[in-house]
């Protein structure tokens, strides 16, 4: 505990929803990288798969997010949070229970994949939106950032143990156990999601489904500062993800390194995270909020744009390697500090009852990008070479990274100043003019 700072520590033992709520987002965490991992696996081990049906089994978990992110913050914003939280985190277990009962009776199909890929992918859309508009409503603003530093670090840690931990599972138990205790997580969520009883719908004005959707993308849009939020995550995704995709290529192509050197590479990328993510709010509350959100996507591009820097010189191969992982660590620190400052922004800027619109638009900006990322990055791999396409996706995210140097929210100095910008949709081009509504 002495890595976390006083703010954590006070949000852990004190505040016994945050307390409930963030166990149980843990537990989904871990369930969910499990869940990455087991679903590709028993598609290649159990069914012998194509690489087509490998690749739509990982391709429809994302679907939803793209198809549904704007339902789910009608949903969240209709219904207490206890009720979403608790139904998606039984939907996602009972999938992955009949999925183990299915491989136990060896009556799994790839339909069967699928389906259930589908439905997980539909059930952490509505999680995750329900959780990140929860998050305001039971911590204080000025403790945002420490609650979302934490829920960062939680998730670096997920990236890095789950995977492995999926593994050993899978080694020592088989495939029918490990698609039990990764349902098990799921089963720990609801559980921890129905503890929290004190947090209701916002009771936002009843219209249409239709009108809740498109009245929450204008709010969203006509604010300057949530609006350059989206973009600036959207971009720094569409970028990420072209990166990771031509490193790929260029990793075992033109540098010769194994898979498994590839893996770890990447994997060392979360200890980054996981140290941005724990310092993030005590950053924020030294240089200010504006300081740590902008410098933090430009550490994280500057970090990704050292990987060919380091493969100009004629280095060794353990040298180049444990560089090569430095640089990922560097990306992986400036990205914890843009996350969790974007994050806590985006739920302290607007009011309650568009909190759920905010999150599930922000999402969609943000991760729709995604799967561009990962068929630009391979396009210019292929029409390029990978050790060219590299170097103009690190310096292309160079630039784009500066989005927010022209933002307002540059000067912010601390979340309780940005706030004020949720009072007057439509306004927000001066942080430090801007005047309350009465």
């Amino acid at each position: 505990m002495a890595i976390l700072d006083e703010e954590i520590r006070v949000l852990l033992k004190k505040n016994r929803d945050f307390r409930n709520v963030w166990t149980g987002e843990s537990a989904a965490h871990f369930g969910t990288q499990l869940t990455n991992f087991l679903l590709p696996l028993v598609a290649v081990t159990a069914l012998h798969a194509s690489g087509t049906e490998v690749g739509l089994i990982s391709a429809v978990q994302f679907v939803p997010v793209v198809l549904l992110s704007l339902v789910a913050g009608m949903v969240v914003d209709r219904h207490p949070p206890r009720r979403t939280l608790v139904i998606t985190s039984v939907v996602r277990g009972a999938a992955l229970g009949l999925l183990g009962l299915a491989q136990a009776t060896e009556g799994l199909t790839a339909t069967h994949v699928v389906v259930a890929a589908a439905v997980i992918g539909t059930a952490t859309v509505f999680y995750e939106v329900a959780y990140q508009s929860t998050i305001p409503k039971i911590v204080p603003v000025d403790s945002i950032p420490s609650a979302n530093g934490l829920h960062q670090a939680t998730y670096s840690v997920s990236q890095l143990a789950g995977p492995s931990a999926a593994g050993f599972l899978v080694g020592k138990l088989g495939l029918s156990p490990t698609f039990a205790v990764t349902a098990a997580f799921f089963v720990g969520a609801a559980l921890s999601g129905a503890l929290l009883r004190d947090v209701k719908a916002p009771g936002v004005p009843q219209q249409s489904a239709l009108r809740t959707i498109g009245s929450g993308l204008r709010y969203t849009w006509s604010l300057r500062p949530l609006r350059d939020l989206c973009t600036q995550a959207g971009l720094s995704n569409l970028h990420e993800q072209c990166f990771l995709t031509v490193f790929l290529v260029f990793a075992v192509r033109e540098l010769g390194l194994s898979g498994t050197v590839v893996g770890v590479v990447i994997g060392i990328g979360s200890v980054g995270a996981l140290a941005g993510s724990l310092v993030a709010a005590r950053v924020g509350a030294r240089i200010t909020v504006g300081r740590t959100l902008t410098g933090g996507v430009v550490l994280a591009a500057v970090g990704l744009l050292l990987v060919p820097l380091v493969v100009v010189f004629d280095l060794g191969a353990f040298v180049l390697v444990a560089l090569l992982a430095l640089a990922f660590v560097v990306n992986g620190f400036g990205v914890a500090l843009f996350n969790v400052f974007a994050v806590s922004l985006r739920q302290a800027i607007p009011p309650e009852n568009q909190l759920g619109a905010v999150t599930a638009s922000y999402r969609l900006v943000a991760l729709g990008t995604l799967p561009l990322g990962a068929l630009a990055g391979g396009a210019l791999a292929d029409a390029l070479g990978p050790g060219r396409a590299i170097w103009i996706v690190g310096v292309s995210y160079l630039c784009v990274s500066f989005w927010l140097m022209f933002s307002p929210l540059r000067s912010a100095t601390t979340l309780e100043q940005a706030r004020a910008l949720g009072e007057r949709p439509g306004s927000g081009d001066t942080l430090g003019e801007q005047t309350p509504a009465p």
